[in-house]
């Protein structure tokens, strides 16, 4: 009866959800520029919504709808930090289904799994060609084959615009003085996740992003980094200067 009950408000809180975006559309309220606040609000509220389980790819026509919304809103805030950070967070639970996926596949592979930021940061410090390191260089040939795939060319594609617009939200952010941890995170994130679907002939110029992000977050004063992003920013921050 529990599920049931649960399974019903799920279904409710759609319905309404659905009736929100219908009366914001016919009222114009994305095209408001007197109603910022507001305007965040819905649109935040709908898209925590609409991405509740983003590994299943959340809910379509709703995160569709939030943004178009954002680009909305955005083109009468162009600076808007929220509203840069919130696309570049849309993109961002787009691509879970894929990275999902991804993983599941690279456990399962011979070579383990995609790029490792070791091996494209700390490629200049290889010196010999020991055994453990052909086995490396194998493994690093058939992550690289593996880039092919369509599952890793959709993820680079959805990733893309969610570390541009990141990229613009925190540096709008830097310039208002009002830079986050948090923003900052996002944005590692989004590096991160694209390193590891990328060449590895790009992929260091990317996770030097990610550390970067992760630097300047622990720099901070009064934040903490997730313990699992403090220990990659060590193991791979000493590559990047």
């Amino acid at each position: 009866m529990a599920l049931q009950d649960a399974n019903r408000d799920w279904q409710t809180n759609i319905e309404r959800a659905r009736q929100l975006m219908s009366v914001s559309d016919q009222t114009n309220l994305m095209d408001d520029r007197n109603a910022l606040e507001r305007q965040i609000s819905v649109v935040e509220t709908l898209q925590n919504l609409a991405f509740h389980d983003a590994d299943a790819g959340g809910i379509s026509d709703m995160a569709d709808w939030c943004l178009r919304s954002w680009l909305r809103i955005l083109s009468h805030h162009p600076q808007e930090v929220r509203v840069l950070s919130a696309i570049g967070r849309w993109w961002l639970a787009r691509a879970q289904p894929l990275l999902a996926r991804i993983a599941v596949h690279d456990n399962t592979s011979s070579s383990g799994s995609s790029h490792s930021p070791t091996r494209t940061l700390a490629s200049r410090a290889r010196t010999t060609a020991s055994s453990e390191e052909r086995q490396a260089d194998r493994a690093a040939h058939e992550a690289e084959a593996r880039m092919h795939l369509p599952d890793y060319v959709e993820a680079r594609g959805v990733l893309l615009p969610a570390t541009e617009y990141l990229r613009q939200a925190v540096a709008a952010a830097t310039e208002q003085r009002i830079l986050t941890g948090d923003l900052l995170l996002a944005a590692a994130e989004a590096y991160m996740s694209l390193g590891n679907v990328s060449y590895a002939r790009v992929g260091e110029g990317i996770f030097e992003h990610a550390v970067l992000y992760l630097r300047a977050a622990s720099n901070i004063s009064g934040f903490t980094l997730p313990r699992h992003l403090r220990r990659w920013l060590d193991d791979y921050g000493r590559f990047v200067s």
